[in-house]
């Protein structure tokens, strides 16, 4: 008989010997992911997950990701308003950009808007911002409908 298969030698090493998946695997040679699922099946309870946060994290990618949607977020380590939770400290770039260019913090009501629809592109030369988001999407139903110009030139610059 196969030792993952065993409830009481897979509970011993996980529960008792506090061993992980991937070396229970490794000494049964199968993968993590058949240790889980065994472990799983015999209602052995599972330890939380705590990996590690950051830069510190096995799978960091310079603080860097890109949404389904397209857009880039940025790690940060300080709160921000604008962040998408206080869990994970990710703030989309355009936003930060946007910030630094004004030096001050955005609003919650202020929505920053992609000149070349680009929503990667987050130079400031590309980037608009609308005092809240009803105007920032009126813009576009009028650009659609044809009664508006498009924006050309980014309201973010600082002058002199």
């Amino acid at each position: 008989m196969l030792l993952h298969k065993n409830r009481e030698w897979l509970h011993k090493m996980y529960v008792d010997n506090e061993m992980g998946c991937e070396a229970i695997g490794r000494l049964c040679e199968v993968s993590q992911a058949t240790i889980h699922k065994y472990l799983v099946s015999f209602g052995i309870p599972r330890r939380a997950f705590h990996g590690m946060p950051g830069i510190r994290c096995g799978r960091w990618k310079s603080g860097r990701t890109k949404s389904k949607a397209g857009y880039i977020w940025i790690h940060i380590d300080e709160p921000h308003i604008r962040q998408i939770s206080a869990r994970h400290h990710y703030v989309p770039e355009q936003i930060l950009v946007v910030e630094k260019s004004i030096d001050r913090f955005l609003t919650k009501e202020e929505a920053v808007h992609h000149i070349n629809e680009v929503k990667s592109d987050n130079r400031i030369e590309n980037l608009y911002l609308f005092e809240n988001e009803a105007e920032h999407q009126r813009y576009h139903r009028r650009l659609r409908l044809g009664t508006c110009l498009p924006i050309t030139e980014s309201n973010c610059l600082m002058n002199g």
